[in-house]
């Protein structure tokens, strides 16, 4: 079966035509000379098969029962078009935004971030990733993402400094950690910036050690500090408010100091990307 489909344009003259009766106002009312309203009078009409003006001489024009039929459907199509291409435009202006961070940034000092952020901005549609820092980087680079929250790296182009925070030695409050047995450690594989400060610091100490716990993520880890299982290393703005803060009288050696900052593409700074920096940096 061939469905013969029933032009908008078409439909918005007739519509014009069935309002106002006069083929030639219909015209100026959408922007047409009166014989190109005819002739798309005359198209919907062998569209439809059916007469949709009785236009005989000496009468006024009226709308056939054909016509008064058309004309309803007519004006449900032209609001459903309408109200379509309306919702259309208002997602593509739609204002998207979107940040990665660590885990470890993720579980801790993001939801403060966020929380503000959506309270600015409620109709941006905001896009929240975890990954390492290189995967972080890679997606900023290639304009994936529109800011990265992590621990400073080499990098240097797009960095705004966020926060500087202790890197602390955490642990459980019941776990008791003896100098003369090898330290239990839990820790992300090789790669993670807190792992090889903190092994380098206990080497240079000559303090001994061994790696308890492998996990692929800080959710492991925090699980096996909680498990009594070993210790870890951590931002201070990490700590959760049940874990134990070790130090050099536990016979830890001190760590230095990390960088939390955020990187952006040079070409990608905007108002949203600003705003956002900027509530990070009053976040702490």
């Amino acid at each position: 079966m061939i469905y013969m489909l029933l032009d908008l344009d078409h439909l918005r003259s007739f519509v014009a035509a069935a309002d106002s009766l006069n083929f030639s106002d219909a015209g100026l009312r959408v922007g047409r000379v009166q014989s190109a309203i005819s002739a798309q009078i005359k198209a919907l009409e062998e569209t439809t098969g059916q007469i949709l003006f009785d236009r005989g001489r000496g009468k006024p024009m009226v709308l056939t029962p054909a016509g008064e039929k058309l004309l309803a459907h007519a004006n449900k199509m032209l609001r459903l078009n309408a109200t379509t291409l309306s919702d259309l435009r208002q997602d593509a202006e739609r204002k998207t935004f979107s940040v990665g961070t660590t885990e470890t940034y993720a579980l801790s000092i993001l939801p403060r971030m966020l929380s503000q952020f959506a309270s600015r901005y409620p109709d941006v549609d905001l896009t929240v990733i975890c990954g390492t820092s290189v995967e972080l980087l890679a997606l900023v680079e290639k304009r994936d993402l529109d800011l990265a929250i992590v621990t400073d790296q080499p990098k240097s182009e797009g960095k705004v400094l966020i926060y500087e925070d202790e890197l602390v030695w955490v642990a459980s409050p019941r776990m008791h950690v003896g100098t003369e047995e090898p330290l239990p450690l839990a820790f992300m594989p090789p790669g993670c910036e807190f792992r090889s400060r903190a092994l380098s610091a206990l080497d240079k100490m000559g303090r001994t050690w061994r790696m308890t716990v492998n996990s692929l993520s800080p959710t492991g880890v925090r699980a096996a500090i909680r498990a009594d299982l070993a210790i870890s290393v951590m931002p201070a703005a990490s700590v959760e408010r049940d874990y134990q803060v070790l130090n050099m009288t536990d016979g830890l050696p001190a760590l230095k100091g990390i960088r939390i900052v955020s990187y952006r593409h040079p070409e990608a700074a905007n108002t949203l990307s600003n705003d956002f920096i900027s509530l990070a940096t009053k976040a702490f």
